[in-house]
């Protein structure tokens, strides 16, 4: 997440934006946009797909693999909930009971891995919470020897000493820990647990050994920690930082590489407490120039805010989304697997059955990809308007599809070669990432 040193000299107005296409500006304003906005340009064979115009062939370059859509939280915001409550026969935050559904066996693992080995497809450890299956640990281990680069999404309560170093052993991109609060209360009431239950402790103690590993430096894997902001804990921010920047204090500058914090989004089924202000008291809290802001990003934390999470006002043309008939041009860069196999097409549709295009621990990525059903599917997402009317606003998959809707505007008008000029330039002067996981 660390922002890379630029040495490149260019001239003051020749700085290649990531995120409009052939569109370049001076050297301020590259360094203020996410890098990582254009990091797609590095993945060389995808790039000649888009370039060509063969958006459908395009394979993952990672998924969000849920190995059970069990958790032990009942997050109102979650944005997994609607896999939860409404895909899933099972109603998890009620009758916790393991099926087909809920759980993926480790047979059924061990086939995900190996179809996904097939093409180097990485992946997302995700829920539910992933380390309420024990199958993880194993598998992680398996797709490390494999080859597949992982990260995982944990909330961070069910956590020891020995699973914490069997991730780092599996070599692990980064583990996060979704922590939002670390006063008791407030943790408590952000994640909608039962309070008699010693949650927080059992987090900040994991936290500690996670920061403490990290310290030791015995694998590349980054540690860092998740902030999802409403009202339930915006009184916390404070507390949260301050306990950042001692834990650093405690085990070193690199025990702790990155915080990202961002605002609730309104995700389908997600059950926010937003109000009018919120925003503004989250950037007056930790946002840049903010006193908080400066102690963590001095302790040596990256301190993370997407833009795309925290709209300024500036209301881009191409950023409204419009009817066309374009359909999803970003369906093919990552999708979801579910417990029980079957491969989503999008990581944004959240378990949806209508966008299932098969199951990839029967079949093959190749096998999915030429099958009838993920045309019925990508003809769905075409008529419906996806990108249009569902796609998140701040994840990966709209993004992709803004920037390609650009590139496709630019094909019509046949300056295609800007395009091509604009790519390579991102290549000049971005760092060339060892993962996908931050796109």
């Amino acid at each position: 997440m660390r922002s890379p040193t630029l040495s490149v000299t260019r001239s003051s107005s020749s700085w290649p934006l990531p995120h409009t296409v052939a569109g370049y500006g001076d050297e301020e304003a590259f360094r203020r946009s996410r890098k990582e906005a254009g990091q797609w340009v590095f993945w060389r064979d995808r790039v000649d797909l888009v370039l060509a115009g063969r958006y459908d062939e395009v394979k993952p370059l990672h998924v969000e693999v849920s190995p059970t859509y069990l958790c032990n939280f009942a997050c109102p915001w979650c944005s997994c909930r609607s896999a939860r409550e409404e895909w899933s026969e099972t109603d998890v935050f009620n009758h916790p009971r393991a099926t087909p559904l809920t759980v993926m066996r480790e047979a059924k693992l061990d086939h995900v891995l190996e179809h996904l080995a097939e093409h180097q497809v990485g992946i997302m450890w995700v829920g539910g919470e992933p380390t309420m299956n024990p199958a993880l640990y194993p598998a992680a281990l398996r797709a490390h020897a494999l080859g597949l680069q992982q990260c995982v999404f944990t909330n961070g309560s069910l956590l020891n000493a020995d699973r914490i170093g069997t991730l780092f052993d599996a070599n692990f991109v980064f583990v996060r820990v979704s922590l939002n609060a670390v006063t008791e209360e407030v943790h408590q009431r952000h994640h909608d647990y039962d309070p008699r239950l010693p949650y927080t402790a059992r987090v900040l103690d994991n936290l500690e050994q996670l920061a403490e590993e990290r310290a030791k430096q015995r694998s590349d894997t980054q540690v860092g920690v998740s902030i999802v902001v409403d009202e339930r804990n915006l009184e916390d921010l404070a507390a949260t930082a301050e306990h950042l920047v001692r834990l650093v204090e405690r085990h070193g500058r690199d025990s702790l590489d990155y915080a990202i914090f961002r605002p609730a989004f309104p995700f389908y089924s997600a059950e926010l407490d937003m109000r009018p202000e919120t925003v503004d008291r989250f950037l007056d809290a930790v946002g840049a120039g903010s006193p908080w802001h400066r102690r963590m990003t001095d302790a040596g934390i990256d301190v993370v805010i997407p833009d795309d999470s925290v709209p300024d006002g500036t209301v881009l043309v191409e950023d409204v989304p419009f009817a066309d008939d374009l359909g999803c041009l970003s369906a093919g860069w990552f999708g979801e697997v579910t417990p029980n196999g079957d491969h989503v097409l999008c990581s944004d549709r959240y378990g949806n059955p209508d966008y299932f295009i098969g199951n990839v621990a029967a079949n093959g990525i190749d096998d999915l990809w030429s099958g009838d059903r993920r045309q019925t599917v990508l003809d769905l997402a075409r008529t419906s308007n996806c990108y249009g009317t569902y796609c998140p606003r701040n994840g990966r998959g709209f993004h992709l599809n803004r920037v390609f809707r650009q590139i496709e505007s630019l094909r019509r008008q046949g300056r295609l070669d800007e395009v091509r000029a604009w790519i390579e330039d991102l290549r000049t002067v971005l760092p060339e990432p060892k993962h996908s996981f931050f796109l």
